[in-house]
């Protein structure tokens, strides 16, 4: 934390462990000055603060917050592939991938390295937390570098499969009539042809999300964000709805989640963009939709996004890699 006014390290620790959103309520007076005891409260360059030391306003204090209690998340990490590098395993709905905020052992790389016995365990990049499937992580800190280049130069295909009802007049499937927008910002509305992996449709945008603002929205500019859309049929489990295959060429927050409501047919499930105005999708200044928080989820309705395929050339060996995930759709 970083100090606006000098106060005393005591009162400034109490103050931030009192105010945090997420507090433990045994997180007391005691635990306060058992850090200060263990030598746990220090400045920048690593000096140990005492409970009474002035400490001047702009210095920054570093401490231990005691997380607060959190709400298992159902489900476990289902192994998918281990070998001397890498762990391949299917992620849960609801759980982040890393530590963050309120979600600490909740997350899929603390339930990885705890399930498996790994504790060098760690993603090579990330699920929403919302979505489901294959999720890639390394083995040992060494060979770490050389998979995350695969995710920053582009060279992993990622395919998700996207639940969403089934649009009215949507009967047969070989040509669809698509809204205006959804190809990219203005496009006319249009009937296609059915997507293929041959002749998909490539969806371009320009997606904007603000620190603190709920939702992604659309704006004017030169696309940021691009998704092929390879295939749409029917859901194996629910023939009201339909699964589509997306394969993001890009990665930007709520990329696909946007896609499918500007087809007016959002995810199944999806807490903000089934209920999300026509407006909200291109302005951030409209009101958007109640969100329940995060101890009210209801964890028997997933979002219907699974992360479903993914593919690249080892860098290490030059093998193939192809995963696919366990998930139905």
């Amino acid at each position: 934390m970083r100090l606006d006014t000098a106060t005393s390290a005591a009162a400034a620790v109490r103050h931030l462990i009192e105010n945090q959103h997420h507090h433990d309520p045994t997180d007391d007076e005691t635990a306060l000055y058992e850090r200060f005891r263990r030598g746990e409260v220090r400045l920048d360059n690593g000096t140990v603060l005492q409970p009474a030391d002035t400490v001047a306003g702009g210095t920054f204090i570093w401490f231990y917050r005691r997380p607060a209690p959190e709400r298992p998340v159902p489900g476990n990490m289902r192994l998918l592939y281990r070998d001397e590098n890498i762990l391949v395993a299917d992620k849960p709905p609801f759980m982040s991938t890393l530590p963050r905020g309120q979600h600490i052992t909740e997350t899929a790389v603390v339930r990885a390295r705890r399930q498996f016995g790994i504790d060098d365990l760690s993603p090579v990049h990330r699920l929403d937390r919302l979505t489901r499937g294959v999720l890639l992580f390394t083995v040992r800190r060494e060979v770490r570098g050389a998979y995350q280049q695969l995710f920053e130069r582009r060279l992993v295909q990622k395919t998700y499969d996207a639940v969403t009802p089934r649009p009215p007049g949507w009967t047969d499937l070989t040509q669809v009539e698509v809204p205006a927008g959804a190809l990219h910002l203005g496009s006319p509305a249009s009937a296609l042809a059915a997507p293929s992996a041959a002749e998909p449709w490539v969806l371009r945008h320009r997606l904007i999300k603000d620190r603190g603002h709920l939702a992604t929205y659309v704006a004017e500019g030169d696309a940021n964000s691009e998704t092929a859309v390879v295939g749409i049929r029917p859901s194996d489990l629910d023939d009201s709805k339909l699964v589509w295959t997306l394969q993001p060429h890009s990665g930007r927050t709520h990329q696909l989640r946007v896609n499918m409501r500007l087809f007016k047919t959002p995810i199944v499930d999806d807490p903000i963009y089934t209920d999300i105005s026509d407006r909200a999708l291109y302005d951030q200044t409209a009101p958007l939709p109640f969100v329940p928080a995060v101890e009210d989820e209801d964890f028997n309705r997933p979002m219907g996004l699974t992360a479903r395929e993914l593919s690249f050339t080892d860098p290490l060996s030059g093998e193939p890699r192809h995963f696919v995930s366990s998930y139905s759709t």
